[in-house]
This record gives structure tokens, C-alpha cells and sequence, in this order.
């Protein structure tokens, strides 16, 4: 294909081009279709060419819009377009109008927003531009995103966390995602990114500013960051900060020595001439300087005409904008005298000057300094041109307005969310783990302490951290805070200690204090600010840099430690001679639960916002005062939401903390992995009758109960029996069985200032193998009648056979290894009766308020720890389980059943009952069944009649906890069962998934 093909598509770009130069006047489908069938060379040959038409289109385009735009300007026109102003929106009215009349008379060529709110920028974007004969760039300051200049935006981690990234293809793509958001914000131009190396000088939090010390690393990060931005249109600025201890205050006169690259100090300037070569869109020149050979001194490069125009425009060549910033070039060339810098900054060659102190006396200035000098007015024109350019560029030749509707929700998307924890979690850096402590992989047996420096004890790590265990919880702000601090760890094993960057007044003391502590217990050192504060511990076997303590840096810290998460990091700068820049060690993701936002796991959190709905709702009708929800769904918890009070008096708020009575959820979380437990190594068979292992059944009329059976609810015992009222005369307890005072004759608590006789068990466990069972016709089985009698008897088969007790057993087991540290019967033996959220204020049997008490009365009267009942957790704890079941028995990197024992014991048993064994299931296309009709038939979990329940999806790989005390103050209050409420809020969970799924 010719030149004139490319000159003739230039002059008359449009669909009649076509028809005048193709054969046979073709269709591009056709002339596609033809290619096709000359044979894929052809076929390369035009799309190559393609290409290069449209851009050889939109570059003709470009010209004649710049000079269109060009050629209606006067020469002040043309001054005023190479000024950028400054704007905060949350200036008063009447200087945001003086500011809009400086736009109308002097015709600026772009605005720097310094600060504001999303919707008052758009509103004040918008009005500007329509006052604005020449469209208006809009620059920001936007490295870590909007939020580094507006309220209400997402920030980004700051350069030195990308640093510690080697994922570059993230500094792309949040690069990228800064650019979407400028663009519905109407924005142009970041200044950003900053390719330094200075790290050395500056203290933090500035170094945070900084990619790295290594030149390489920060070249490599900038282009990337830079790249992602180009991607949107959106202008990208590189810059050299501030130093204050490096600042100039001298004017330097130009050298008329012709020098070229070699002689620049090349490991300073090295990132910024890599990214002048990658198509950096502008230099901010301000702070820039340079060395000649053989000089000592270094030249500020923005009032340096020789090195702007004959290194970076010459020699390089760089075509892009050069900034610089008024201010600081004042301060530079000390000329007082108003214009006198911003003319200064104009003949040296910088295209845009930012911030100047009296735009119309600059205009006028730069206008007579113009008349003198030829050579400045062909400048004035090329860097018009250049302005004018980079404002087609960036999308200005189509009007367009700022759309205000939803921009909170566009500016916070969930796509924002998933980037900036990614971001986040890939900076963090295990600096050394020479032991292999990270991730902590047994909890068994382990006590476990969190020391936070410089910051209460109330902070979002130890709250991720409370996640996975129980954690003993220090706070250090001042030296004294250690006073009996050894004492206070004495029975540890494991102390996470946390630097903040409040910590460095006493960093050096508590350097020798914690040095102590490490010979005596494993101790991981975390520093959520300053990298180099690990100085002080440069010998230390395991040591994370986590750079800023943000809760969202806190919160993937605290998982990386469990092996929720893994770590990739790398130190981005050189901290000691063992500390050096690169070093890094990854850690492993353990199957633990880790804790992100829903579209992470394929789910939809706007409408996951229905169940917040729901939740209010049951405590608005008093179904309920409070409850907790939980959604777990890939091993990920992406729901974790507690509503309302304890009581309905609304004093103690429900928190993710609050321990709930778990009810029959029981039967599952603990009497059934004794079963599955005892199966699977053949200390069972539930095929048999139960009274092969327990012969005092065998003269009752349960003699031929098979285990089986009374798993699927269909042995034929009775659904309850009030075992309690033997207990009461006239309404009165008998004191053969009750007493208010703890003893050897009375060791089992049943109420607070109540306690059960020690013979209560056996008395129990006669009437059970006494009590009645259901009739039914001769030579027929019997059919499903759900009954808590049952696992009574399975409860006595485990103590048996395991020759424990069951409570003993299940902690030992589960609950500890699994770090359920909150799960457990008789918790008012380990925690606070202000973190267990109340039942039945008990009227008939025990006529007290049970907190923390069993609310079941047979489980009570069994000294709270029973087969049916007695059992409390959080939903966090309860979910583990949840996740061990779903992973065929594997949590946290160990095996706790084989997967083949839970494939038999959560499958359908029976043709007409929707039971498995020990497990309830769904009932398919059942509105009133127990729970969603969208559940899978894989489905299983349970329900308690406290308000609580657990499903299990393997379908979708999903774990639904939902808890409650509705039951309090009185168990008849059915609100919860008639509203639906906990089936309703398991619908909203899968059209989560399946409305992500059509997005």
C-alpha cells in the first residue's frame, strides 16, 4: 500500500475513502473476507496498515484541533494557558467566584486541585469549564489515589509499599484504576509518579513518598504506575519532591558550556530520563537538580535554560511538558519583585508554571519580555502547542460534563476495594523468618500475648488477630506501661508485638526490653511504620515490615501471621549490613479462613447490603434484640455483620465478639464428631444397635435402637420430655437436687447461685433408659420425629468409649487445635458474663435471667454440658467449623476427618426423610423448609431454637452462620420463625452470587 493511500485517508477521513481506494467498491467486511482468503500475509499487511491509519487519522486530527484552538488566541491568550492555578473547593462562595472571573479574563490554561469533596468538585468542574472559552486541564496530586487530595476517596498504599511489591503488573494496574477514577472526576493530570531515590534524608512518615533506594526498583515501579495511568488518558507527571535540608536558595547563572548525559550524577537522574524515554507526559523540574563534572555544586535545573533545553529537549530528545512550581523557584532566584520568577521560569524553557503569586502582572511580563525577543515568542508557541496537545490527550476536544449521580459508589467500587487490598497484602514483608514461625500453624497447647507499641490495646491487628486465637492483650505508650510486663507474659508462648510509628520516643529502650523477652518466648516483631525501626532487631529470627498502620495493612498483617494470607513482599530500601534492599522471604497461605470484601469470592456486596435490612428488621418486630451473621464463602469470610443489643433495654450493643448459646447446633458441632470421630477408626459401627455398646440398654425398649437411626431422628423416641419438672414440687426445686452454693455434693452450675446435685447425671440418664418411646403398628419402621432424647444416649456412647468426657475430648480435638477458642460449654468459666448475650429470663424452672447458662433445661440439669445442647460460640468460631466440614475435614493445614467420613455423614440417608446423619439437609423447591430454596441438595447444617443456625453449601462453597437469643426474655416468642428471617436472609446470600455472576 502507497504513501498516497495514507495522504489521500488523511485529507478525507470517512467511510467514502474507502469506496475510493478499495477494489470493487468492498465493504470492509468484505476487503476482511478477501484478505482472508489472499492468505494471512495480505491479511497482516492490512491490519498493519489499519493501524497505522488510524493513528496517522488521529494525529491529523490532533494538529488541526490544536491549531484551531490555537489560532483564536491572542498573545495574553496564549501567556494565560501556561498557568496553572490553584483551587481548594472548600473555599467560600465569593472566592470560588473570583476565581472563576480570574478563568473568564485571563484565560488560564489549567487548575490544580488542592482539596475538596467529590460532588462540590464536579459541581465547581463543571461550571469552570463552561465559563472556560479554552477547555480547562484539571491536574492533582493523586500518587495513592483521590484520597491523597479529596475527602470520601479510596487512598491508595503509598510508594514506598509498591516498592515492596514484585507483582509490577499491580503498579499497572492501580495506575490504571487512579485513571478511571480521574476520569469520573473529570481530572487530567496526576503529578505524580515520584522517581527519587533520597530516602536517606528524609524521616517518616516521607519516606512512605519514596519507591526505593535502588534505582533500578523505582524506575521499574514508575513506568509501570506511569503506564497504567497513560492507559486511561490520563496524564502522568513525574516530580522530584521537596528537600528541605537540600533546598536551594541561590541563583545559579546558565554555563555556556555544552556538556551532555555522562556528566549528570546518573544514579539521581537515571529513573527520570528512563521515564522522559517510556513517554512520561511531563517533569515537574522543581527540586530537579544536577552536577557538572568536575563541579561540586549542584544546579537547580528549572532555572538551569542549558539543562532544560539542551539535555532534556536536546539530548534526550524529550518532547513532553516541563513544570515547574512558582513558589519554589521564588524562593530559588529570590526575586521579590512581582512576574520577575514566573518569567524567570518561562524563558528557561518550562512549559506550565503552577501556583503563580499575580497572574495578571506575570501575563504582562512574560508578554513584554515576548515583544523583545523573537525567540520567545516561536517558544511561547511551541509550548501553547504542547499544552494544547496534551489537552486533546487527555480526552478536552469532546466536551463533557461530570455525571454526580452514585459518585460516592463509583469513586468506592468494590473493583477499588479488591485493588487496594491487594496492593495492600502483596506489600508486606517477612524481613526474616528463620525459624519458620510464620505462619503459626499449631494452636494446641499455645497461650498467646499481643504487645502493641505506640497505640491502645483497641486496634484493628489485635482485632484480626483475636480471629484465629485467644490473645492476651498489652498496650505500651509510655515506659511505665512495662512494669510487670514479665510477669504478665510469664505463662506464654507466643507474643506479637507491634511497633507503631507513635512508638519512636521509647523505641530504643523497648529495643532492650523486648530482647529479654525473646530469649524466653517466640516473639514476632511487626513495624507498621518506619522499615528502618527493625534496625533494633536486626538479629531477630522472624521480623515483618508492614510499612503504614492502616486498619486495612493491620488487619492483612494479622492474617498473613495465621497463614490466612500469604506474604510476597520485599524490602524496598536498605535497612542494616542482614537488612538489605530485595530481601524478603514468602510465606504460605495455610486453609484458614481469611477475611475480604464479597466480589473477592464472586459476590455481589450491594445486594449482600439486604441482609443489613433483615437483620433490622427482626429487631424492629422483636423477633429478636440482636443478632449476629456471618458469610464465609472460597475459604474467604466476606460477611461479618452484628446488629442490635443484648436485651431489648439496648445497654450492650452485639459485637462480632458476643458469644451466643449455640442450642441444638449442638447435636452437630459436638455429639456428632465424637461419631464421625469414633466411625471412621472403627471404635464404632452406626449400623449396630446401641446397646451393644452400652448393655444397661439392653432390658429397656431400647434394645434394638441402631445408631443409624437415631442420627436420622427415626428410632422411635420421643421429640422431648420435661425431665426437670421431677425435679420441682408445687414449683419449688427439690434440694436433693439444687443448691445455691457450689460444693463436692453440688459441683454443677445450672444458674447463676444455683448448682445441680452430683447424682443428677445418673439420675437423668435412668429416666432417659426408662423413659417412653413412641408407639407405632407392628412389623413397620418408625419414621422421622426430630428428638433431642437421642443424642442424650450418643453423649454417654462417646464418654464411653472415648473414656472422656465429651467436653474434655471436644477441646482437646477440635475446638483448640482448630483455634475455636470461644466454642465451648460453661463459657462463664472462661469469659465475662458481658460478652455472652442473655437467654430466657426463666420463669417456670430456675426463675432466673440465664446468661451464660444453658437455656435447654435437660442440658442444664446435666450440669450445662450435654449431647442436645449446652453448647456457645461466636459466629467466627462457629464458621470454622463450618470450613473444616466443607473442606472434608481439613482446617488451618491439618486433617481432622477423613474426607470420606463427611461424604457419608452429610449425604441423604432415607428416601422419605430429608435428613443425613446427625446432619438436617434441605427440602428441594420448600418454601417452609429450613432453608433457602436455593440451597443445593449438597446442603446440610442445623438449627437451635435459641435463634440459630449453620448451613453448608459444597455447591457453592459457601458457610452461613446466622446467631441469635431469641429466646430472650421468653422462649414462646416465635417472631423469628414466623418472619422467615433466617432463610430470607440466606435467599439474599446466593442472588448475591448469582447477581455478581450476570454483572
Amino acid at each position: 500500500m502507497t504513501s498516497s493511500f495514507a495522504t489521500a485517508k488523511l485529507q478525507k477521513p470517512n467511510g467514502q475513502m474507502w469506496k475510493k481506494v478499495l477494489p470493487a467498491q468492498k465493504t470492509i467486511t468484505n476487503v476482511t473476507s478477501h484478505f482472508y482468503s489472499s492468505g494471512s500475509k495480505i491479511l497482516l499487511m492490512f491490519l498493519i496498515h489499519w493501524s497505522y491509519l488510524n493513528s496517522a487519522i488521529a494525529q491529523n486530527r490532533k494538529v488541526q484541533w490544536v491549531d484551531s484552538i490555537y489560532s483564536s488566541l491572542t498573545i495574553p491568550d496564549k501567556i494565560g494557558q501556561l498557568f496553572m492555578l490553584p483551587l481548594s473547593t472548600k473555599a467560600n462562595e465569593s472566592e470560588k467566584e473570583l476565581f472563576i472571573e480570574q478563568v473568564k479574563k485571563y484565560k488560564p490554561g489549567s487548575v490544580l486541585i488542592t482539596q475538596g469533596t467529590p460532588y462540590s468538585l464536579a459541581l465547581l468542574t463543571n461550571k469552570l469549564q463552561s465559563k472556560s472559552k479554552v477547555p480547562l486541564l484539571f491536574a492533582m496530586n493523586a500518587e495513592w489515589g483521590l484520597g491523597q487530595t479529596l475527602d470520601s476517596t479510596i487512598r491508595f498504599p503509598k510508594p514506598l509499599q509498591l516498592g515492596a511489591i514484585l507483582n509490577d503488573s499491580l503498579l499497572f494496574q492501580l495506575g490504571q484504576e487512579i485513571g478511571l477514577q480521574m476520569n469520573t472526576m473529570g481530572m487530567h493530570m496526576n503529578l505524580a509518579p515520584n522517581a527519587d531515590i533520597d530516602i536517606s534524608d528524609d524521616l517518616y512518615p516521607s519516606t512512605l513518598r519514596y519507591f526505593s533506594d535502588n534505582k533500578i526498583r523505582v524506575t521499574k515501579k514508575s513506568i509501570q504506575f506511569m503506564k497504567g495511568l497513560k492507559s486511561t488518558g490520563v496524564l502522568a507527571i513525574t516530580k522530584h519532591l521537596a528537600n528541605q535540608k537540600k533546598d536551594h536558595h541561590i541563583a545559579i547563572k546558565d554555563s555556556s558550556a555544552i556538556f551532555n548525559l555522562n556528566q549528570i550524577d546518573t544514579v539521581r537522574f537515571y529513573p527520570y530520563q528512563k521515564l522522559m524515554e517510556a513517554g512520561i507526559d511531563g517533569v515537574i523540574t522543581s527540586h530537579l537538580d544536577f552536577v557538572l563534572a568536575g563541579k561540586k555544586k549542584a544546579v537547580p535545573v528549572p532555572i538551569s535554560e542549558l539543562f532544560l533545553s539542551e539535555v532534556i529537549k536536546n539530548q534526550l530528545p524529550y518532547q513532553g511538558l516541563t513544570l515547574a512550581e512558582v513558589p519554589y523557584l521564588k524562593r530559588l532566584s529570590r526575586k521579590s519583585r512581582k512576574g520577575e520568577t514566573e518569567k524567570l521560569a518561562f524563558i528557561v524553557g518550562n512549559d506550565i508554571l503552577i501556583h503563580p503569586s499575580n497572574l495578571s502582572t506575570s501575563i504582562r511580563k512574560i508578554s513584554k519580555a515576548i515583544k523583545k525577543d523573537k525567540k520567545l515568542e516561536d517558544q511561547l508557541g511551541t509550548s501553547v502547542k504542547k499544552i494544547l496537545g496534551a489537552k486533546f490527550d487527555a480526552g478536552l476536544n469532546t466536551k463533557k460534563s461530570i455525571d454526580t449521580d452514585n459518585l460516592w459508589r463509583k469513586l468506592n467500587s468494590s473493583k477499588s476495594l479488591l485493588l487496594q487490598n491487594a496492593v495492600t497484602q502483596a506489600a508486606i514483608t517477612a524481613v526474616k523468618n528463620s525459624s519458620n514461625l510464620i505462619p503459626l500453624s499449631s494452636l494446641e497447647n499455645k497461650k498467646f500475648a499481643s504487645l502493641s507499641i505506640g497505640k491502645a490495646e483497641a486496634n484493628e491487628f489485635n482485632h484480626y488477630l483475636s480471629k484465629y486465637a485467644n490473645f492476651q492483650k498489652i498496650s505500651v505508650n509510655v515506659l511505665k506501661d512495662t512494669t510487670h510486663l514479665d510477669s504478665k507474659l510469664k505463662e506464654v508462648d507466643v507474643i506479637v508485638i507491634a511497633l507503631y510509628p507513635s512508638a519512636k520516643g521509647i523505641l530504643l529502650q523497648m529495643a532492650r526490653i523486648i530482647k529479654k523477652i525473646s530469649t524466653q518466648h517466640q516473639v514476632i516483631i511487626c513495624a507498621f511504620g518506619d522499615p528502618e525501626d527493625l534496625i533494633f532487631f536486626e538479629d531477630h529470627p522472624t521480623l515483618l515490615a508492614i510499612y503504614a498502620d492502616d486498619d486495612l495493612s493491620q488487619k492483612n498483617a494479622a492474617q498473613i501471621i495465621f497463614g490466612g494470607l500469604p506474604s510476597h513482599g520485599v524490602l524496598p530500601l536498605t535497612i542494616a549490613g542482614s537488612l538489605v534492599e530485595g530481601q524478603g522471604f514468602e510465606t504460605k497461605k495455610l486453609d484458614r479462613l481469611s477475611y475480604s470484601i464479597p466480589e473477592e469470592a464472586g459476590m455481589d456486596s450491594k445486594t449482600l447490603e439486604k441482609i443489613k435490612v433483615i437483620m433490622r428488621e427482626s429487631i424492629d418486630i422483636n423477633a429478636t434484640p440482636g443478632c449476629q451473621v456471618l458469610i464465609a464463602k472460597d475459604g474467604k469470610v466476606i460477611f461479618e455483620h452484628s446488629e442490635g443489643w443484648f436485651t431489648y433495654e439496648k445497654k450492650n450493643a452485639v459485637t462480632d465478639e458476643t458469644i451466643y448459646d449455640l442450642a441444638s447446633i449442638t447435636k452437630v458441632t459436638a455429639t456428632l464428631q465424637t461419631i464421625m470421630f469414633m466411625q471412621e477408626r472403627g471404635l464404632i459401627d452406626i449400623n449396630k444397635k446401641v446397646s451393644f455398646y452400652l448393655p444397661e440398654l439392653k432390658a429397656s425398649n431400647k434394645k434394638d435402637f441402631i445408631i443409624k437411626d437415631i442420627l436420622t431422628h427415626q428410632a422411635g423416641l420421643w421429640p422431648f420430655l420435661p425431665f426437670w419438672s421431677q425435679t420441682v414440687t408445687d414449683s419449688s426445686l427439690r434440694k436433693e437436687y439444687y443448691n445455691t452454693v457450689q460444693n463436692e455434693d453440688y459441683p454443677f452450675p445450672v444458674a447463676d447461685d444455683l448448682f445441680a446435685a452430683k447424682s443428677m447425671k445418673d439420675s437423668l440418664w435412668n429416666w432417659i433408659i426408662n423413659a417412653k418411646v413412641r408407639e407405632k403398628p407392628a412389623r413397620t419402621v418408625y419414621d422421622y420425629r426430630y428428638s433431642d432424647m437421642g443424642f442424650y444416649i450418643l453423649q454417654h456412647l462417646a464418654e464411653k468409649i472415648l473414656n472422656q468426657p465429651i467436653e474434655e475430648f471436644l477441646e482437646q480435638n477440635i475446638y483448640e487445635p482448630i483455634g475455636a477458642y470461644t466454642m465451648g460449654y460453661l463459657p462463664r468459666n472462661k469469659f465475662p458474663a458481658s460478652q455472652i448475650a442473655p437467654t430466657e429470663d426463666d420463669k417456670l424452672f430456675r426463675k432466673k435471667l440465664l446468661t451464660g447458662y444453658v437455656h435447654d433445661q435437660g442440658a442444664a440439669m446435666h450440669g450445662g454440658i450435654a449431647g442436645h445442647a449446652g453448647l456457645f460460640s461466636s459466629a467466627n468460631d462457629l464458621a470454622k467449623l463450618g470450613q473444616m466440614w466443607l473442606r472434608k475435614g481439613a482446617y488451618g493445614g491439618h486433617s481432622y476427618f477423613k474426607p470420606q467420613t463427611l461424604t457419608l455423614f452429610t449425604e441423604k440417608q432415607y428416601e422419605n426423610s430429608r435428613r443425613g446423619l446427625g446432619w438436617d439437609k434441605p427440602v428441594p423447591s420448600d418454601p417452609a423448609g429450613p432453608t433457602s430454596i436455593y440451597a443445593s441438595s449438597k446442603t446440610f447444617g442445623h438449627t437451635g431454637f435459641t435463634g440459630t443456625c449453620i448451613w453448608v453449601d459444597p455447591e457453592f462453597n459457601l458457610v452461613y452462620v446466622f446467631l441469635s437469643n431469641r429466646v430472650y426474655p421468653d422462649m414462646n416468642n416465635n417472631k423469628i420463625l414466623n418472619a422467615n428471617i433466617r432463610p430470607r436472609i440466606q435467599d439474599v446470600i446466593y442472588q448475591s452470587i448469582f447477581n455478581h455472576c450476570q454483572n
